[in-house]
């Protein structure tokens, strides 16, 4: 099953829209990086919005990019149980960047979902730049649902 990100990141390529410093700063994990770095995300981050019971990632996929949620609600599912509901301010999909390479969980839309998309490139290359907010994206792993994905 494609997910509805796949598609959009297909007809983003070229054609990427710039999003406000403004979002960048309502993500509380995000609000408090000096300001460079908040800048770099700006420019790198992906305004998507996905309606509701849309499958954002797929468990045991390739972990292509990082979320911040701006507006609803999601369904994180592991082995297809429900493990936690994330809403506006949260970060997801770190763990598959970070740690695995895969996800290790499903992400569900249980509302329609505004997010910020951070694609793998931009991730990596703003943690190479900007070490605060590698270390801002760590600490939202730490004891979360690193269970290897069963694919």
């Amino acid at each position: 099953m494609e997910t509805v990100l796949a598609h959009s990141r297909r007809g983003a390529i070229g054609s990427r829209a710039l999003v406000d410093r403004a979002l960048v700063d309502s993500i509380p994990a995000l609000a408090e990086l000096p300001l460079p770095a908040r800048e770099g995300l700006a420019d790198s981050f992906e305004d998507v919005s996905v309606p509701a019971g849309v499958r954002v990632v797929s468990q045991g996929d390739f972990a292509y990019e990082l979320f911040a949620i701006l507006e609803g609600t999601a369904r994180v599912e592991q082995d297809g149980v429900v493990v936690a509901s994330l809403g506006p301010g949260e970060l997801c999909g770190e763990i598959g960047l970070l740690l695995t390479g895969r996800r290790t969980a499903a992400i569900l839309a249980e509302t329609p979902l505004r997010l910020l998309a951070l694609f793998d490139q931009s991730f990596r290359h703003l943690n190479s730049v900007h070490p605060e907010f590698a270390e801002v994206v760590r600490d939202r792993c730490r004891g979360r649902f690193t269970r290897p994905a069963t694919v």
